[in-house]
């Protein structure tokens, strides 16, 4: 019974943290939120009695590729205000190709 409430939290937690991922405005915040994922992953492994896998996904993820992308994240001097106006001006091609996916996707 342990087991299994701690599945679904780290379930219900790892999916909340990757979809934070992608709607976090800051790429400093998508990044934290991303090792949150990856934290939880690894206790997903571990209840599944997959030590190794989860102690490797915490060192080789998080210790290495999170940070990596944490530190390139915050060296990048991101300029937000014409990143917006590339937005706008792409939007309907960008609505047109996400159509043309999830059409795929249906048909699939």
């Amino acid at each position: 019974m342990i087991q299994l409430i701690a599945f679904y939290l780290f379930a219900t937690i790892a999916i909340a943290s990757a979809a934070m991922v992608i709607f976090a405005r800051n790429p400093v915040h998508s990044v934290m939120w991303l090792i949150l994922a990856f934290f939880n992953a690894a206790g997903l492994m571990l209840l599944a009695g997959a030590e190794f896998i989860a102690m490797l996904l915490v060192i080789v993820y998080v210790g290495a590729v999170a940070v990596l992308f944490l530190f390139v994240v915050m060296m990048l001097d991101i300029d937000f205000a014409e990143l917006r106006a590339g937005f706008v001006r792409y939007l309907p091609l960008g609505a047109l190709v996400a159509i043309i996916l999830a059409a795929e996707l249906v048909f699939a």
